[in-house]
């Protein structure tokens, strides 16, 4: 049997000031309607998302947003809306600054950009710099002694992180 993952409350049921709360249920309506295939639900949802995430300021989620309408659009072959949404989810990612977000919306635009040599080649080179940003920072993190208590699992506690008991 299928179970559906269509929530049976309605985020705007919620009250009034709680824009994070509705903002976050939106988004994961909107996620679920999308995997479901229920697009014009999932747009809505997510629509919905950027609204309650802008008046929460959670960038994050309505970068987040804007990502996830701009693969709707892509899909049903709305490349100017897409282009748009991608736009505005860049911006944000690097205003806040976000390395995921950034790498997801470059890919996005390299997509889109696909009859624009010179625009596909500075966001692939954009994407590639930061996942090699992002790669080198998890490389530090891996090496630092901090990281030798996150191993730790069935032997003797980590004489390296004596100092931080």
């Amino acid at each position: 049997a299928v179970v559906s993952t269509q929530s049976t409350g309605e985020p705007s049921r919620m009250p009034g000031k709680c824009h994070s709360l509705k903002a976050s249920s939106y988004c994961i309506q909107g996620m679920a309607a999308l995997v479901e295939g229920r697009l014009t639900d999932a747009k809505r949802k997510l629509r919905e998302t950027v609204v309650m995430a802008n008046k929460a300021d959670l960038n994050k989620l309505t970068s987040t947003a804007f990502l996830l309408l701009a693969h709707i659009f892509v899909d049903i072959g709305n490349q100017s809306d897409a282009l748009e949404m991608v736009k505005s989810a860049h911006e944000i990612a690097n205003r806040i600054p976000d390395i995921s977000l950034q790498i997801w919306s470059c890919k996005l635009l390299e997509r889109l950009s696909g009859e624009q040599p010179d625009k596909v080649a500075e966001m692939r080179e954009l994407r590639e710099k930061l996942q090699g940003k992002l790669e080198r920072e998890g490389e530090e993190c891996r090496a630092s002694p901090d990281n030798s208590l996150l191993q730790w699992l069935d032997s003797e506690f980590p004489s390296s992180c004596m100092s931080m008991v």
